[in-house]
């Protein structure tokens, strides 16, 4: 039988029939005794096969009709059961269906068919665990392609990739052939992590049927998982081929642009797809996020408005605040604007949560003022009229590449790069001017029109409280934070769809209860292809802690292991076996040494291992963001903020190679530190070629294949030991430059928003 119904005819019957009859189709089938579950009466077999037929084809109220027909002469005609049960089904009435197949079980408990089918009824009813258990018996009594095939949809459904792609193989050891089975192999191997192992599953389906845009598309996605832009150009292009209305298609493919920084190719695949199916909301959202992140702020409110009167409740009720915000201050100077003080706090943490619309915590929240007609869009356009800020996005060529990964997962993203490359520079100006200057409270002065005046352009500080994030607009001398902030902006307007906030500016709720920062190596049963590769270097870390000072359970009680358990720990290799050495879900803090306070320790990260059903786990690094261990690290950060002033404003002028080791020291401790809701990582990178740059390095270096810089940090117990272990590939790379001599000043020309969108927008 196949999935619709038991009709089975042979080639050679086909031939000989007029197969626009169904009485002759039916009545040879019940002659040839080829009628699954017939009965051997010519008669009754013919009826059957004919109802058989009458569903295969769509006419469900027919063949419906004929099995009760059956079934008044016959009460315990299997076959009746089974057929009106897969018409009940295809129409949708799953628990009818599921009481038929019930019925022909209870009349012949070795019905592998009814087994199975209700196996699959109960799976559309989401009785996940007694589908199980049905396909189980089905296989146990008859096993097929089918069994398998149908139990391994089920445990997908459930998460259980482990048993799903078992059960996956198992079919194709039946039917090796069968391109829909490949394609879920493909997505259980994904979903466990394992992306060139997919890669090969969907290489199979769409060798079996070039035409299955869904393994193309797949198998896309999946080399768009591995940071492979090329490849997954040519995949989807390969399902779009197949199927030019293929709306999924352009939302992936779009998705994958937007990946990339491309943001207009983007927008021309969520434009593309949303025409197919304006019902789409993945790509109505993703349209009005590219809209926003060019500058098209009017567009991008009425397409968020629209998606918001469909679903009131959707998430894009946030980015539409936040484009609505954008407009409002496209135009003022970002020297004396900040949005994580102008923008309501529990707004902020809703939104980092993705809280419903309707949460209590943001019940009060006034939504911003809408779309002025005094403020015009940002120009879209590729190039810039302005020789300075042309200058300047060319510069930024220079050093947006330093900031990508060479590594599995990461994609190359041109317009993060360009981001990159300005924040770089622009930090770096005012980094210089505040080592050259004596530092004054409260606003610097500047000429007509933001023009520094007499002072040269690279040692003139902009700076105004006003637009700080840092004691809440009051007079302070320029710090740390002020300089960070810096990043901190270019990374709010270079990706609208990132919720880029300070954490202690969050709700005050949300910061007391410490919020905090994850980021998963295992997740479920996936080992997550961006972090798995520092999975055995944080399990070495959280063994030697464990033996050393013990771990915390879930309520935060400290237990030590026992003596006797001590050799199983040193032997654990997986989540698994370290799950089998504790018996419970624990974390373990690192330790983070202090250089403002030697001899002090403070909480670096929390490594955490919980089980997660089924049959997984998580294993994260988790950064909780409380309020004392807020002023630990910033009291930290403000010390190696005045030691590089003071390496910086020596006379004979600062020693490179211990202005480097300050540098690293400053990174070491802000992604320690993880003060921001997201992007930390990045806007320290930056920071640190920032600093070099400041005093006339520029560091020609990416990070070597396979390294994450913020890892080694995070899992180092002091900026000693993480300078000596990066010091080895990043030194050598230091090499004196002038380019900030005549270098025109980011502050000044990228001063509003909108300057900001038009440098990130020139192609």
């Amino acid at each position: 039988g196949g999935d619709k119904g038991g009709l089975t005819l042979t080639a050679a019957s086909k031939g000989n029939v007029n197969v626009q009859d169904p009485a002759t189709i039916a009545a040879l089938a019940a002659a040839q005794n080829i009628i699954t579950h017939g009965v051997g009466n010519a008669s009754v077999d013919e009826q059957i096969a004919l109802g058989y037929l009458q569903v295969n084809t769509g006419k469900y109220k027919q063949g419906m009709a004929m099995f009760n027909s059956l079934l008044e002469r016959d009460p315990k005609l299997i076959a009746a059961y089974l057929g009106r049960g897969t018409a009940q089904a295809l129409q949708g009435n799953l628990a009818a269906a599921s009481k038929d197949f019930s019925a022909a079980i209870e009349i012949d408990p070795n019905c592998s068919d009814a087994w199975k089918r209700r196996g699959q009824t109960r799976a559309a009813l989401n009785f996940d665990a007694d589908a199980i258990k049905d396909l189980t018996r089905a296989s146990q009594i008859a096993p097929d392609h089918e069994c398998f095939h149908q139990r391994g949809i089920v445990y997908h459904k459930m998460h259980d990739y482990r048993r799903g792609l078992s059960d996956f193989r198992k079919a194709l050891d039946m039917m090796p052939t069968n391109h829909v089975t490949w394609n879920f192999v493909g997505l259980c191997e994904n979903s466990l992590g394992r992306t060139r192992e997919a890669i090969i599953a969907y290489e199979r389906a769409t060798s079996v049927d070039p035409g299955f845009k869904e393994a193309w598309a797949n198998l896309a996605q999946a080399y768009r998982d591995y940071g492979d832009r090329l490849n997954a150009e040519k995949y989807f292009a390969k399902a779009l081929q197949v199927d030019a209305n293929y709306t999924h298609g352009y939302h992936l493919r779009g998705l994958a642009y937007y990946g990339c920084g491309e943001i207009r190719l983007a927008l021309a695949d969520f434009f593309r797809g949303f025409q197919i199916d304006a019902t789409d909301r993945n790509c109505h959202l993703m349209r009005a996020v590219c809209l926003h992140s060019l500058g098209q702020l009017r567009a991008a409110v009425d397409a968020y408005t629209s998606l918001l009167q469909v679903d009131p409740q959707h998430q894009c009720f946030y980015q539409r605040e936040l484009c609505l915000y954008l407009h409002k201050t496209l135009d003022k100077d970002q020297m004396g604007c900040n949005q994580d003080y102008e923008l309501d706090p529990y707004f902020k943490e809703a939104y980092c949560k993705r809280h419903p619309t309707n949460h209590p915590r943001i019940c009060n929240y006034v939504t911003q003022a809408g779309i002025s007609s005094k403020i015009p869009d940002v120009v879209l356009s590729d190039t810039t009229t302005s020789v300075a800020l042309r200058q300047l996005v060319e510069q930024s060529r220079r050093f947006g590449p330093l900031i990508q990964l060479n590594t599995r997962g990461f994609l190359s993203n041109l317009r993060q790069h360009r981001m990159c490359g300005l924040s770089i520079i622009h930090m770096a100006q005012q980094a210089r001017a505040f080592w050259r200057q004596a530092p004054r409270k409260g606003p610097q002065k500047k000429g007509k029109g933001g023009d520094p005046g007499e002072q040269s352009d690279g040692e003139f500080l902009y700076f105004d409280q006003k637009g700080s994030s840092k004691d809440n607009g009051k007079a302070h001398e320029y710090s740390w934070r002020d300089w960070i902030d810096i990043a901190v902006k270019w990374r709010q307007v270079s990706e609208p769809n990132d919720p880029v906030f300070w954490i202690d500016l969050l709700a005050p709720e949300a910061f007391a209860e410490g919020f905090g920062l994850q980021t998963p190596m295992v997740t479920g049963q996936m080992n997550v292809i961006r972090y798995y590769p520092y999975f055995d270097r944080a399990l070495e870390v959280v063994k030697k802690l464990i033996v050393d000072s013990g771990a915390c359970n879930v309520h935060d009680q400290r237990f030590m292991l026992p003596r006797s358990k001590l050799d199983q720990l040193q032997e654990a290799k997986s989540c698994h076996d370290m799950w089998e050495v504790m018996q419970q879900g624990f974390y373990v803090e690192t330790p983070c040494h202090s250089i403002a306070r030697p001899g002090k320790s403070m909480a670096g990260t929390r490594i955490t291992l919980l089980q997660k059903q089924p049959d997984g786990f998580d294993f994260t690094i988790r950064t909780p963001g409380t309020p004392p261990r807020w002023v630990e690290m910033d009291a930290e950060m403000s010390h190696v903020w005045r030691l590089l002033q003071n390496e910086a404003r020596k006379k004979e002028g600062p020693d490179v190679d211990k202005f480097t080791e300050l540098a690293l020291t400053f990174y070491f401790y802000y992604v320690n530190f993880g003060p921001l809701s997201r992007g930390t990582a990045a806007t320290g990178y930056i920071a640190f070629f920032a600093l070099m740059l400041s005093i006339g390095y520029e560091v020609q270096c990416s990070p070597p294949e396979g390294t994450q810089v913020d890892w080694p940090a995070i899992l180092s117990p002091t900026p000693t030991d993480f300078v000596g272990e990066v010091r080895k590939w990043m030194y050598p790379a230091r090499k004196a430059t002038d380019i900030l001599d005549n270098c025109p000043h980011v502050a000044h020309h990228c001063a509003t928003a909108r300057r900001m969108t038009e440098a990130l927008n020139v192609v």
